[in-house]
């Protein structure tokens, strides 16, 4: 795990010294946010008689019950029970609440429990392996995934100077949103197009002529019949470094064809995934690999989440080097 932010003593951590703080952080967010102002965890923990203070070892954690999609496809008023729902009767008496008000005042105070708690973009699973469900994020949500995207244009070292072209379809999914954060967080110039169903393939295609993009996002099916279709029309994009991914599994074989056709445009590319899903509320980039073709492996936010490999019929964490199930915990 590495920490893409400036602080370079914690990038050389060795992963026993970031699970302690993970568990820490955990801790606080479990007895401070999750517990009092989730109905469905705070009945859970309590039927398991599991309390923050008892977490201090991985094993620990491993007794506490896995939520999965099943648990999401609820009716509306019971998914409403896995939202944190704020008592500020409660909130007013934390000590750094208070510390908040004595420095900024209450109307301060008030704007940022507002931020952290109040929901102002929805987003929702797609529904290929289930029913569809909605995912609200805050001000503070929006904030992390501007965190995320920074670490994802640095992962895929990009500039800011470079022009971006977003072509994830304008949806409440979590590829677009991501995308447009990784914008604002980095402080760099995206466009974003809507992908095919929005302005179509020659509608995109006018758009790259015109800007002529460093760097190309989208899903990759629709990149590579872009790609081809810009190749066909004798399109020249020499300026183009990266072409990232996500949304879908991208295939070995296509990340070839992709770095062959962009070769055709005139440009010598790396092709970069990324890896998130809606529950998550971010994504994780892939390493750029100095041959531009081989996976090298996804970095996460340890200071943001906590991800485990699982083994699905157990519910254990395997030994590392070993296939399992991914699971997510939110830290923040």
């Amino acid at each position: 795990m590495k920490l893409l932010q400036h602080t370079p003593q914690w990038d050389r951590s060795p992963p026993e010294v970031w699970r302690h703080w993970q568990f820490r952080q955990l801790r606080h967010y479990l007895a401070h946010r999750v517990i009092p102002f989730s109905a469905h965890y705070r009945t859970l923990f309590e039927e398991y008689d599991f309390r923050p203070e008892d977490l201090r070892t991985l094993e620990d954690w491993q007794n506490v019950p896995l939520t999965s999609k099943c648990d999401l496809t609820v009716s509306r008023e019971q998914q409403r029970d896995f939202v944190l729902q704020p008592d500020l009767s409660r909130l007013k008496h934390e000590p750094g609440v208070i510390m908040h008000t004595l420095m900024h005042g209450r109307n301060a105070t008030r704007e940022m429990l507002e931020a952290e708690f109040r929901p102002v973009l929805l987003t929702s699973t797609t529904g290929r392996s289930s029913e569809p469900v909605p995912f609200v994020n805050t001000k503070h949500d929006l904030h992390n995934m501007e965190i995320t995207g920074r670490r994802i244009m640095e992962c895929g070292r990009s500039q800011p100077e470079f022009r971006h072209v977003n072509m994830f379809p304008y949806a409440p999914h979590l590829a677009f949103w991501q995308a447009h954060q990784a914008s604002l967080g980095f402080n760099t110039f995206m466009v974003s197009t809507g992908g095919g169903k929005t302005l179509g393939t020659e509608g995109n295609i006018r758009i790259i002529d015109k800007i002529q993009p460093e760097i190309l996002i989208g899903m990759p099916t629709f990149m590579y019949h872009l790609l081809r279709e810009a190749v066909e029309m004798g399109k020249i994009w020499p300026n183009l470094k990266r072409i990232v991914l996500g949304g879908e599994k991208t295939a070995q074989g296509l990340r070839a064809h992709l770095r062959d056709l962009c070769h055709d445009l005139g440009a010598e590319v790396h092709v970069v995934s990324i890896y998130g899903f809606t529950e998550a509320k971010m994504a994780f980039p892939e390493c750029c690999s100095s041959t531009g073709i081989t996976p090298t492996g996804f970095h996460v936010s340890p200071d943001l989440a906590l991800v485990e490999l699982i083994d699905p019929k157990t519910g254990r964490t395997v030994e590392p080097g070993t296939r399992g199930e991914v699971v997510f915990t939110p830290l923040d």
